[in-house]
C-alpha cells in the first residue's frame, strides 16, 4: 500500500510548568470570538474569562462574538486594541485560507496555544470496516467510495479527513465527505447508515463508542488514548498528528511591555488549577505552547491547512 508522508503537527506540550510569576493586572481584556467552520471558540473564551476573573488578573473581562472568521480576522487586524485577544483555532485558519484573508501570523501577535481535543476516526455500527487498515484499503481503491460524515466543510474534521487521505496516497479531491453544521447530525448520519465512517472529537464520539453504536478505527493523538481501543494514525502508517486546538493572538502593534504582560497572563492561565479543572470538565487536553515556538508552529499549521484545503478544492 503506497502512502505519502504528511507534515506532522509540532510537538504538543501537554502540561504547563509550575511556579509562574503572577501576571500584571490588566485594565481590560476583550476576548474576540470569530465565527467559522466547526469552531468552539465561545466556550473556550468563557472558560478563559472564568479563570481571569477568579484570579482577578483583569479589572474587566468581556467576550465579544463576531461573525465570519475571515471577516472577523480582517476586522481584528485593522481595529484591535492592546487589550483585545482573538481566539484562534483550526476553524479560523480554515476560514482564512478559504477566503484568502490577511495572513494571521504576520498581522497579529501570536501569544499561546492553550488546549485542544484529539479527533477520532470512527466506523458506523453496521459498517464493513472493522479496522483502519480495511478502511485505508477501500479509500485507496476508490476515494469516492466510503461516505464520511463530519463537521462543516473546511472545519477541523474535514481538514483531518483530507490530511488522512493525503497521508494514505488517496486523491482528496475525490473524497465523499458529508458536512454537517451540528456534530449530532454527523453522528446520526453514521448511525442510520447514510455514512460508513466519520470524524469527530473524542468527547463527542466516546459515549457512542462505549454504547457500541460506533467503532473507533484510529485516533489523531501522538499516543493511544485511554478508554479507546484504537491505534494512532501514526502507527497506522499515516504520519499525522492533529488536534482541534485553541489559542490566543493579540494586536500586531503591541508594545514589548504589553506583549510580555499578556504572555505572562497566558502562562498563568495554563498553570492555574482553575484552568486544569475547566479543561477536565470540558474534555480538553492542555497543549500549552508559547513564544517563538508557538509562532513557528502556528505558521506551519496555517500552511498545512491552506495546502490541504487547496487539495480538497476548497479555496
Amino acid at each position: 500500500m503506497r502512502r505519502r508522508t504528511v507534515l506532522v503537527l509540532g510537538a504538543l506540550a501537554l502540561t504547563a510548568g509550575c511556579g509562574t510569576q503572577a501576571p500584571p493586572v490588566q485594565t481590560e481584556i476583550s476576548l474576540v470570538v470569530p465565527g467559522g467552520a466547526g469552531g468552539r471558540g465561545d466556550g473556550f473564551a468563557r472558560a478563559l474569562r472564568a479563570v481571569i476573573e477568579s484570579r482577578r488578573w483583569a479589572r474587566r473581562v468581556t467576550v465579544r462574538e463576531q461573525g465570519d472568521g475571515a471577516a472577523a480576522l480582517a476586522r481584528f487586524v485593522a481595529t484591535a486594541r492592546s487589550g483585545d485577544l482573538m481566539v484562534t483555532d483550526p476553524a479560523l485558519l480554515g476560514a482564512a485560507a478559504i477566503r484568502h484573508a490577511v495572513p494571521l501570523v504576520s498581522r497579529t501577535a501570536p501569544l499561546a496555544r492553550l488546549a485542544g481535543e484529539w479527533e477520532v476516526l470512527v466506523a458506523a455500527r453496521d459498517s464493513s470496516f472493522r479496522t483502519f487498515e480495511e478502511f485505508a484499503a477501500a479509500l485507496l481503491r476508490d476515494p469516492a467510495g466510503p461516505r464520511a460524515a463530519g463537521g462543516t466543510a473546511g472545519g477541523p474534521e474535514h481538514v483531518l479527513y483530507g490530511l488522512t487521505a493525503l497521508g494514505l496516497g488517496a486523491d482528496p479531491r475525490l473524497l465523499n465527505y458529508a458536512s454537517y453544521h451540528d456534530r449530532d447530525q454527523a453522528v446520526a448520519a453514521m448511525l442510520d447508515g447514510r455514512a460508513a465512517v466519520g470524524v469527530g472529537a473524542q468527547r463527542d464520539m466516546a459515549p457512542h463508542i462505549r454504547a457500541g453504536r460506533l467503532r473507533p478505527l484510529a485516533v489523531s493523538s501522538p499516543e493511544r488514548m485511554a478508554g479507546l481501543d484504537a491505534p494512532t494514525l501514526m502507527e497506522s502508517g499515516v504520519r499525522l498528528v492533529y488536534a482541534n486546538w485553541s489559542g490566543l493572538v493579540g494586536a500586531q502593534a503591541l508594545s514589548e511591555r504589553r506583549h510580555d504582560g499578556l504572555a505572562r497572563l497566558c502562562r498563568a492561565i495554563a498553570d492555574s488549577p482553575v484552568w486544569s479543572r475547566l479543561c477536565a470538565r470540558n474534555g480538553w487536553v492542555p497543549m500549552y505552547l508559547d513564544g517563538d515556538d508557538f509562532r513557528r508552529w502556528l505558521a506551519n499549521e496555517a500552511r498545512r491547512t491552506s495546502r490541504v484545503l487547496e487539495e480538497l478544492g476548497m479555496p
